[in-house]
């Protein structure tokens, strides 16, 4: 049986630090959405969830300057040629199945 390394110590170790980092913020963001349904009137909730809002979007946005982009649509425009497949889906592990 094979075993699986969730964290293999390769050249992308970078990209997966970098995947875990906004994987964690979003379960953040997540949780926090939820707080604030509620209880929205915690202003403390509110700051620390535009707080991480921002860390967020500044850390997507250095993902995909590095790695492309992690949607097909919306927040990326297209480059020539179309290269949206060629790169690693950001769940990939570069592992083979």
């Amino acid at each position: 049986m094979k075993k699986f390394n969730a964290c293999p110590a390769s050249t992308s170790s970078s990209r997966q630090a970098a995947l875990l980092e906004l994987q964690q913020l979003s379960f953040s963001l997540v949780d926090l959405n939820l707080f604030l349904d509620t209880h929205p009137d915690n202003q403390q909730a509110v700051n620390d969830y535009n707080q991480l809002f921002q860390q967020y979007w500044e850390a997507k946005a250095a993902f995909e300057m590095q790695y492309g982009p992690m949607n097909n649509f919306g927040h990326c425009p297209a480059s020539y040629p179309w290269s949206w497949i060629n790169d690693p889906w950001p769940w990939d592990r570069g592992g083979s199945v």
